[in-house]
């Protein structure tokens, strides 16, 4: 993962070394529309396999190109994230599972690296990178037997630390908001005189660690127990039972992430700006 971050940072760098010698003639316009594709988690429960146990995701944007090199992006995603430790196989013998539906909104720039224009036949395509900020409300729940329990209910390892880092106090797992940096790349592709389409992926670093509910130790003490209608039980802290209180139950170094690949469909609106759209000049 941080390879390729440093890889999208050199990128970023050429990014503003073209836009220097970059010259721009292009009317404002506006783009909405809808876009839809997979989300996965990598986090405690899934450390090290993009794209483990998939789901779909779908929303919609609203993107402002400022002109053929920059363009801003208003976007809501509601997506889906999921891992199990008997399915993924990292710590099959803990036995934990969760489910979290995050609605995302962010706000992220992007680049174009070719000259591009939605509509222009001869500036119809280019590779883009971009980076932003997202503020995210998300629910985990975990599978038991054939329903799903919302995790915020139980104390599954106990209170959070005194000493734990800020951001694991303000969006900690009482916390149904979280913040996250997005950032990616894609394919721009101008497909008619109104029409674009595009192919990304993206990550998303979370503030939190609590989006699997799995961060610290297991607690001393009771644990988080789900009681069924017959009256039988299920541990949600320790299903398995095999660990004892103040063993290692997830990684506080390290927060969680979701990331997606996706498709999106946009159509232009020409925005008052003066000049309108000079086919001549194409």
């Amino acid at each position: 993962m941080y390879r390729i971050i440093r890889f999208l940072l050199i990128l970023s760098c050429l990014a503003f070394f073209v836009q220097a010698h970059a010259q721009f003639d292009d009317p404002k316009t506006l783009e909405v529309g809808p876009h839809v594709g997979v989300s996965y988690y990598m986090g405690d429960l899934n450390p090290t396999l993009p794209f483990a146990q998939s789901k779909l995701q779908y929303g919609g944007l609203v993107r402002f190109n400022y002109n053929n090199r920059w363009t801003f992006r208003f976007d809501y995603s509601r997506a889906t994230v999921t891992a199990d430790d008997t399915k993924l196989k990292w710590r099959p013998e803990r036995g934990l599972n969760f489910t979290s539906v995050i609605n995302d909104f962010s706000l992220t720039a992007e680049f174009n690296f070719l000259e591009y224009y939605t509509g222009n036949p001869k500036k119809n395509v280019s590779p883009y990178i971009f980076g932003g900020i997202s503020v995210f409300q998300y629910t985990a729940f975990a599978t038991v037997g054939d329903q799903l329990v919302d995790l915020s209910d139980y104390a599954t390892e106990g209170h959070v630390d005194p000493n734990a880092k800020w951001y694991d106090k303000m969006f900690g797992k009482t916390s149904p908001i979280g913040v996250s940096i997005p950032f990616g790349m894609g394919v721009k592709f101008s497909l008619s005189r109104h029409m674009a389409a595009t192919v990304e992926w993206r990550m998303q670093k979370t503030f939190t660690d609590y989006l699997d509910d799995v961060a610290t130790v297991y607690p001393e003490g009771e644990h988080a127990v789900y009681t069924f209608e017959d009256g039988s039980t299920y541990d949600l802290t320790d299903p398995t039972g095999n660990y004892k209180p103040g063993q290692q139950r997830g990684n506080s170094s390290f927060n969680d992430w979701f990331g997606m690949a996706r498709m999106s469909l946009t159509w232009k609106f020409n925005l008052p700006d003066g000049r309108g759209c000079n086919l001549s000049k194409f």
